[in-house]
């Protein structure tokens, strides 16, 4: 059991608090804007070049597959829809602080989840794909944190082949803390949705959320995305908890490593 007054105490220590980029403050701002829509939003992205660029690298990427050139931030807009755009423009915002330290791998697993919630979550009919998407991609967050408190010890941390609930509990042996936790404070700073940090906070246990479905799917991929994944390391009573196909556990892990490579190479 964590003691969130002292994951409080070791965040408020810090001086380097992770800011959420402008890019996604201006971008969720607007999201939330019952007036808003998609030239509003186009307005905010083009002013940030790199970020237009990126955008219409990805959308014309075989991640998406659509069957003509992309060409205009507009249009890209208007094919993707909001939510789509809102998650691009979060993916390649967050991607610098997911790579601190030359720490590739937390990116790339981050976006491998990310992949892998939207497609579980569209295929089974499980929540919103879009949302879904979120989720995955911010669960690791508390790990800036963490790196933040000790980045020489924690790099042995990122780098470990123990399954992810084994390495939860080393975080707590050393941190008296571990990202879960700090990741969901770091949430609240940043006025994520409350399902996003449930997602944070309980993927690793997710049957102690309140809301159990969203943690449960971040957990699931979280071990499927592994690069030493074998079955032991996937729930199997979990997935029956939210109607998964047990039996297509393998077929699901090769389409998510696939479509997950298929972004990541777009944003590399």
């Amino acid at each position: 059991m964590i003691d969130d007054d002292k994951t409080i105490e070791l965040i408020n220590n810090l001086k380097d608090i992770p800011a959420m980029p402008n890019i996604i403050v201006r971008v969720l701002k607007l999201m939330h804007s019952e007036s808003a829509g998609a030239p509003e939003l186009a307005a905010v992205i083009k002013c940030d070049q790199a970020l237009c660029t990126k955008m219409l690298s990805i959308i014309n990427s075989a991640y998406y597959g659509f069957g003509r050139q992309i060409t205009s931030i507009n249009m890209a807009i208007s094919l993707l829809g909001l939510q789509k755009t809102k998650n691009i423009v979060v993916t390649v915002a967050m991607s610098p602080l997911l790579s601190f330290k030359g720490a590739k791998s937390l990116w790339e697993h981050s976006l491998l989840t990310a992949v892998g919630c939207e497609y579980l979550a569209e295929k089974y009919n499980l929540m919103n794909p879009d949302d879904a998407f979120v989720m995955g991609f911010m669960h690791d967050i508390g790990k800036l944190v963490l790196n933040l408190i000790d980045a020489e010890h924690y790099q042995s941390f990122l780098s470990s082949d123990l399954p992810p609930d084994v390495r939860i509990e080393d975080e707590r042996a050393k941190f008296d803390t571990d990202h879960s936790s700090t990741g969901s404070f770091l949430a609240v700073r940043w006025q994520l949705p409350d399902i996003v940090k449930d997602a944070i906070r309980y993927h690793h246990f997710p049957l102690k959320a309140k809301e159990f479905h969203g943690p449960t799917i971040v957990n699931i991929v979280n071990n499927l995305v592994q690069e030493n994944f074998t079955e032991d390391l996937y729930d199997a009573e979990l997935a029956k908890m939210i109607n998964l196909l047990v039996e297509d556990i393998m077929s699901d892990r090769d389409e998510i490593i696939r479509k997950g490579n298929l972004l990541i190479k777009e944003l590399s």
